[in-house]
């Protein structure tokens, strides 16, 4: 049995959700090593000193070492060194957000971190695309897109009804979901804020918003009719079920699960012109500017207007699905990388 370390900055979101389809891999065990016990500044000063040198003494016993993040490849650069090694980007969010002399110092440690690493995978071809960029080309060469993967769920399951009861929908409520962390890089308060407009023009539009997050108490502040906060939810499965249409107001992501899971359920989506998002849906939704909450308003009363429009997309969304971001091509990416580094 080959024996993975994956060393990520902290539990929970994408990297967590990436290592539990590695599970599927046969002859593999996986162990993980999250850096921090949370994703808040003040958790990582406090607990990251703690826990390093747990993942070097954990790195030492593994057969392969797999950094999750540019934060974690960067903090990890010593451990990728010496050893089979893979990075993935998952966002490249540090990169994405500082300027400056915080940009500059981010490139010059992306460019040792992937020096380093026997492969880089890329979450998605705009990561690629904008990393080969800053690398030149004798780095770009060592980076791979492999796609997040996703699987086709059955037809939604028959306590649909039941769930948007429980939810209080009305047979005529036309359901937007939006799932994950409510912060502002996910652009949660832009949903909120093009769902009340749109209701108040008439469209029977209702807002679900599933997640936690520094911006709950902001949420929660503007619930009304149009907007119903349900907090942190173990059951996003029966939320997606219960859907019509999935939004994901986002500024920048690597490859959204919650996007690839809303399409393979069929629902209709609506997403930002983030890097990430475009690729995701390509011509099976509805791509809206960041941040515009006009044009979020009117795409959202658009899709609650027009069930067939809404049907058409989700259908072409579970087909794009299926036939572009499988869990299947994931897995023989991954595969394929973890193969060619363990056969030297």
């Amino acid at each position: 049995m080959t024996r993975v370390l994956h060393i990520l900055p902290h539990r929970g979101g994408g990297a967590e959700t990436y290592i539990d389809i590695l599970e599927r891999l046969p002859g593999f065990e996986h162990a993980r090593a999250p850096l921090s016990a949370g994703p808040s500044p003040a958790a990582a000063a406090a607990s990251i000193p703690v826990r390093w040198p747990r993942a070097a003494r954990a790195a030492t016993r593994a057969d392969l070492v797999h950094v999750h993040g540019d934060v974690t490849a960067i903090l990890a650069l010593a451990l990728l060194r010496g050893r089979p090694a893979v990075f993935t980007t998952h966002g490249l969010h540090l990169l994405r957000r500082a300027e400056g002399a915080r940009r500059a110092a981010a490139i010059r440690g992306l460019r040792a971190a992937v020096g380093a690493a026997g492969a880089t995978l890329c979450t998605s071809r705009a990561e690629r695309d904008e990393l080969a960029a800053l690398l030149g080309p004798g780095l770009a060469r060592r980076l791979t897109v492999v796609h997040n993967g996703v699987a086709l769920p059955a037809p939604a399951p028959a306590d649909r009804a039941v769930t948007r009861a429980e939810l209080g929908l009305g047979e005529g409520d036309v359901a937007a979901l939006f799932l994950g962390e409510l912060s502002e890089r996910k652009g949660v308060l832009t949903a909120v804020a093009a769902a009340r407009a749109a209701a108040g023009r008439g469209a029977p539009v209702v807002l679900l918003v599933a997640g936690d997050g520094p911006q709950a108490d902001a949420v929660a502040a503007l619930a009304s009719p149009a907007v119903r906060p349900l907090g942190f939810r173990r059951d996003p499965d029966r939320l997606l079920a219960a859907a019509d249409i999935f939004v994901l107001p986002s500024t920048r992501e690597g490859l959204s699960f919650a996007v690839l899971e809303a399409m393979a359920q069929g629902l209709a989506l609506v997403v930002s012109d983030g890097p990430g998002n475009p690729e995701a849906v390509g011509d099976a939704g509805i791509v809206v500017p960041a941040g515009d909450v006009d044009a979020w308003a009117a795409a959202l009363a658009a899709l609650a207007g027009d069930r067939a429009e809404r049907e058409r997309l989700g259908a072409a969304a579970r087909e794009r699905a299926g036939a572009q971001f499988s869990i299947e091509q994931m897995l023989a990416g991954v595969a394929a990388a973890y193969d060619a580094l363990l056969r030297g």
